[in-house]
């Protein structure tokens, strides 16, 4: 914050019984207003509830399934001000050059306040569960790196195979670990990738990457997941209602898919359906995902009718336009 501030003073001159004043001028106080958002916007909706809790039961998002939240951001402004009184008093009773008083209110600097995405700047305070290194004897090891801590380091995400069960972990750039078991889809290993869902076009620091994770279904379909760190910089599944929440990618009537979709400066995830109707139309319901750091919001878009196509598969039942490529033929 910056200050700046002149002197002011009020001379008094006694010619021939007249007064003269003389002031320079005003001084004033003031800062720079500082702000602080969210990287993520939240749409908000009706009836809208926020997502909370630890892992628990899977919620699932499939067609026909809808649950709605919403996050926000918040901002920050502060100013002040300085106020110049200048003396009034009788002529005669000023002594020449006595100077005006000069009050400037006290400048109270404004906090930042962290993106959701982003955890604090502060030490975390606990050790994160799960190994502190990939076992020795783990199988299935894929590791990708990116930063999902938003330092603008390079972070190590591993996903692997230990005791029949999926894995990912993490190895920050700071070295800190993290380790979480995903219990998702059919297969006792999950493919990962990195989703730039915070994205702001513009931004000063890039907003950190969350990890996209996929596991094997059943035929023509397939389940996703996104991990991102909590406030502790640990590895967490995203949950609604206190429940892990995965999406069933389904290419069989009713579809459902993940679709992305770039506006102003954002990127926006949205879980679609498409049921055919009687007359062959396709009813479509869309929902769009927001996150406050491991809590996801599930908000209802409005609903659409499309024609027949025999592309409604391929444009409804799998991953569009997003950083992963469509996961069927």
């Amino acid at each position: 914050m910056s200050r700046r501030s002149t002197s002011c003073a009020l001379v008094v001159v006694v010619v021939v019984g007249l007064l003269g004043v003389n002031a320079c001028g005003g001084s004033t106080d003031s800062p720079t207003a500082s702000s602080a958002t969210s990287p993520t916007a939240s749409p908000t909706g009706a009836g809208a509830t926020t997502a909370d809790g630890a892992a628990g039961t899977v919620s699932t998002y499939a067609s026909g399934s809808t649950a709605t939240s919403a996050t926000s951001a918040t901002s920050a402004t502060s100013a002040t001000s300085a106020t110049v009184t200048p003396g009034t008093k009788a002529p005669g009773s000023v002594a020449p050059g006595a100077p005006t008083t000069v009050t400037v209110a006290p400048t109270v600097a404004t906090p930042t306040v962290p993106a959701p995405s982003v955890p604090p700047t502060i030490a975390p305070t606990t050790t994160c569960p799960g190994p502190a290194t990939v076992p020795g004897g783990a199988t299935n090891v894929v590791t990708i790196s990116g930063d999902i801590d938003g330092d603008l380091q390079p972070d190590q995400v591993t996903s692997y195979t230990a005791s029949g069960e999926a894995h990912i972990h993490a190895t920050l750039a700071s070295g800190r670990q993290s380790d979480i078991v995903m219990q998702l889809g059919f297969a006792d290993s999950v493919a990962i990738s990195f989703e730039d869902f915070d994205h702001a076009l513009g931004a000063p620091i890039p907003p950190p990457v969350a990890v996209l994770a996929v596991g094997a279904g059943s035929a023509g379909s397939a389940h996703i997941a996104f991990v991102t760190l909590t406030t502790q910089y640990c590895l967490k599944q995203w949950t609604l209602h206190g429940n892990p929440f995965s999406i069933r990618l389904s290419q069989q009537d009713p579809y459902t898919g993940l679709v992305c979709d770039g506006a102003a400066g954002h990127i926006h995830y949205d879980v679609v359906t498409a049921m055919q109707q009687g007359d062959g139309t396709w009813a479509i319901e869309r929902s769009t995902l927001t996150h406050n750091f491991t809590k996801v919001t599930v908000t209802p878009l409005d609903s659409l009718v499309v024609a027949d196509s025999p592309t409604i598969a391929h444009e409804y039942g799998d991953i569009v336009n997003c950083d992963h490529p469509p996961l069927f033929p």
